[in-house]
């Protein structure tokens, strides 16, 4: 009986192994996408040719509202890049970072079925 149920096991485990991972995600899931970057200027009160004049924004808040409501979070990576999926719809992206003059800025996106839509934040350093 012991070695019966050894065998089933070995028989069982790996099939529902291979089965659950051929499972489709649950109608309604993310299927879209908004991803961009978040960078911050002027770095400099003169412009300079061959300069860039922002920087990259690293750790900043993204969030992505649907009303008042926050449906998807996310923080810039060390280039100033942020990745948000979501359900298809209207939202407000909503960055914040309180080391800059302009600590908060948005921009209303629609996102389709499977559209990556990419939106770039620059936020004011006050340098003038």
């Amino acid at each position: 009986m012991r070695s019966g149920a050894r065998l089933l096991c070995l028989l069982v485990l790996p099939a529902l192994t291979v089965a659950c991972g051929s499972v489709r995600p649950p109608a309604g899931a993310p299927a879209s996408r908004v991803t961009g970057t978040v960078a911050a200027g002027p770095v400099s009160p003169v412009a300079r040719p061959g300069k860039p004049a922002t920087r990259p924004v690293r750790g900043a808040t993204v969030e992505a509202l649907r009303g008042s409501k926050v449906v998807a979070v996310a923080r810039t990576d060390r280039a100033g890049r942020y990745n948000l999926a979501l359900r298809p719809g209207s939202y407000v992206i909503l960055v914040t970072d309180h080391r800059y003059l302009s600590r908060r800025s948005s921009k209303t996106v629609a996102v389709s079925a499977g559209e990556t839509v990419k939106v770039r934040f620059v936020l004011d350093t006050g340098i003038r």
